[in-house]
């Protein structure tokens, strides 16, 4: 090997490290419910200073969020999902002032949510539609959606 053909290797080397890294770095695919609110409480100062200034820019940038789409009503941080069509699955954070336990608009009835764990699940009848909130605090609900 000349040295023309080890810098390109090193460059070509160096660029995939920069690729993976930059993959790698991106926010996780997170689908378990106690990770997710396990990242709330461990992040909680973020999230807690993010709606007090109305700026959930800080938020975005946590590893595990994966997009934060600001609504008039509400603030919701996505934190994974999967599927296509008739199976697929949201899972997330959402920020509500007025503790609306539907503010995320995945088509849950709010009369019909019955309590269930620490929270509340809508089960559609005839269905295999699920959604699950669950207070965290401060005007912050975990939330999962299965349609």
């Amino acid at each position: 090997m000349n040295k023309v053909d080890i810098s390109k290797a090193i460059l070509l080397l160096l660029s995939l490290s920069c690729v993976l890294t930059y993959f790698a770095s991106c926010s996780s695919n997170m689908t378990d419910k106690d990770e997710i609110i396990k990242l709330f409480r461990n992040k909680e100062r973020v999230f807690l200073d993010a709606a007090n200034n109305n700026d959930f820019s800080k938020v975005s940038k946590i590893y595990g969020v994966q997009n934060v789409d600001t609504w008039e009503d509400y603030i919701d941080i996505q934190c994974g999902g999967a599927g296509f069509g008739s199976s697929t699955h949201y899972y997330g954070i959402f920020y509500s002032e007025n503790d609306d336990l539907c503010a995320v608009r995945l088509g849950a009835p709010g009369d019909q949510l019955k309590e269930h764990e620490n929270g509340f699940l809508y089960t559609e009848e005839n269905g295999d539609n699920r959604y699950y909130v669950e207070p965290l605090g401060n005007h912050f609900f975990y939330y999962e959606a299965h349609f």
